[in-house]
């Protein structure tokens, strides 16, 4: 059996299926009456087209894009106190997932704390700030994340760092993401089981 899902940097010609992901993730917030900024979101991809977006990248199965991601690994974002951003992390900046794919944050956060945990300097802590309470909630709920409080109307959460032996065996991973200080996660090689 191949691995299912894999992970790469996402370049000009995912840009239809970004918009895809994008306005099904639209659909899902008006059902459930949360505002949505659309010309926000819709800049954040559209430098896909001219290939500008190197820091966004996407979980796929088999070949259908259900989540992308950006990563800033130069500030933990808003709220972070000054003895918080002197510790070594990486801001996950955004993350829009597929609603159809219920688990796709999740695979991405294991796949986030697996891959920089095996990097020569793993950073301390994997960072987010969310605006939304009931996004918060579900992010530490079924993300593995954890809240380390509130500031104003930002939830501030962390994930640890942490090697996850057999994920390997779920998604298949080119050197996509860049870990603080250059180094990237090895390659793994999509597995076929024979028996």
């Amino acid at each position: 059996m191949t691995v299912p899902y894999s992970v790469r940097a996402l370049v000009p010609a995912d840009f239809p299926q970004a918009s895809r992901v994008l306005a099904r993730r639209w659909s899902r917030e008006a059902d459930s009456g949360r505002p949505v900024d659309h010309e926000r979101d819709y800049a954040l991809i559209l430098p896909l087209r001219t290939g500008d977006h190197p820091k966004l990248h996407g979980l796929f199965e088999d070949e259908e894009l259900v989540a992308m991601w950006e990563l800033d690994p130069t500030s933990p974002g808003p709220g972070w106190s000054a003895s918080e951003r002197q510790e070594r992390s990486v801001c996950l900046f955004l993350l829009y997932t597929d609603p159809a794919h219920r688990n796709a944050g999740r695979l991405v956060s294991l796949w986030l704390a697996d891959h920089f945990a095996r990097s020569p300097r793993p950073p301390a802590w994997l960072r987010c700030s969310i605006p939304d309470e009931r996004l918060s909630v579900h992010i530490t709920g079924t993300c593995g994340w954890h809240k380390v409080r509130q500031e104003g109307r930002r939830h501030l959460l962390q994930l640890s760092p942490e090697v996850k032996p057999h994920l390997n065996l779920l998604i298949a991973a080119q050197p996509a993401c860049t870990a603080p200080g250059g180094s990237t996660r090895p390659l793994a090689l999509a597995r076929t089981d024979h028996s």
